[in-house]
């Protein structure tokens, strides 16, 4: 008798519903599962023609075959369950971790809070700033060397003291400009620079407490452009103070 497909069936059927338990292995159990189906169904009939003598076996074989083939499906669910879930948990994770997008050190129209009055005091912890001029130029120069302007220089002048109980630094480079067409600019950081020796104070020197400094910002801006306001950052994660480079007057008398 030619029993051997039966038993073969009844064994990858035990194997393969142990191994469908485990929802990982549900590739084996399902691979076991549908070759004990196969020999099952052949050993049945081959049981049927009087060919082997193990019909029972071979249809009990077939029956876990189908029972591995179900394990099998429900472990391949449960493990592209798991997988889509830690997937998700991990972009979460990244996503919390990732470094926030910094703020746009310049003004905009949409964002900046009124700009206080032009002379006025602004308090920029732990400074208070004060805009003492303003003016165009096309040339900043200094002892070593001069500097062009592509458009033409806006040369500000900010008296600062430091109102805190520490020394610290306002070099003033993350500041902008705003026109009143509310296009923005940054600072000319070589002009700046050169500005600052020229006045015999180092642009990145810290300010003790209570003293008072001037710092000259330089923004290269088209010949075209009125500068109307700008925006002075101290300490860093500061929020910014805004302060009118012309009066307001003026600046009602061009709107009408």
């Amino acid at each position: 008798m030619r029993n051997g497909l039966g038993i073969a069936a009844l064994v990858l059927g035990i194997i393969g519903v142990l191994s469908g338990l485990i929802p990982l292995l549900f590739f084996i159990a399902g691979l076991l599962g549908l070759l004990a189906v196969i020999f099952g169904f052949v050993g049945r009939a081959r049981a049927g023609k009087g060919g082997a003598s193990n019909g029972g076996v071979a249809l009990a074989g077939a029956i876990l075959g189908l029972l591995s083939l179900g394990l099998a499906t429900w472990g391949m669910v449960i493990t592209v369950n798991a997988v889509d879930e830690a997937a998700t948990q991990i972009n979460q994770a990244l996503s919390s971790t990732a470094p926030k997008p910094t703020k746009d050190p310049t003004p905009s129209a949409s964002k900046a809070p009124k700009p206080i009055a032009l002379g006025a005091v602004a308090r920029e912890a732990p400074f208070a700033l004060k805009i003492l001029s303003a003016n165009r130029r096309q040339v900043v120069s200094n002892l070593i060397g001069s500097h062009k302007a592509q458009g033409s220089y806006v040369v500000v002048h900010v008296l600062v003291k430091n109102t805190g109980k520490n020394p610290a630094q306002f070099d003033g480079t993350n500041s902008g400009l705003l026109d009143s067409d509310t296009n923005q600019y940054v600072i000319d950081s070589e002009a700046t620079i050169s500005q600052n020796l020229e006045s015999g104070q180092g642009l990145y020197d810290q300010i003790n407490p209570g003293q008072k400094v001037t710092r000259v910002l330089v923004f290269d801006i088209p010949k075209k452009a009125n500068p109307v306001v700008i925006a002075l950052f101290g300490a860093e994660g500061s929020q910014g103070s805004f302060m009118y480079l012309v009066k307001e007057s003026a600046l009602q008398n061009a709107g009408t």
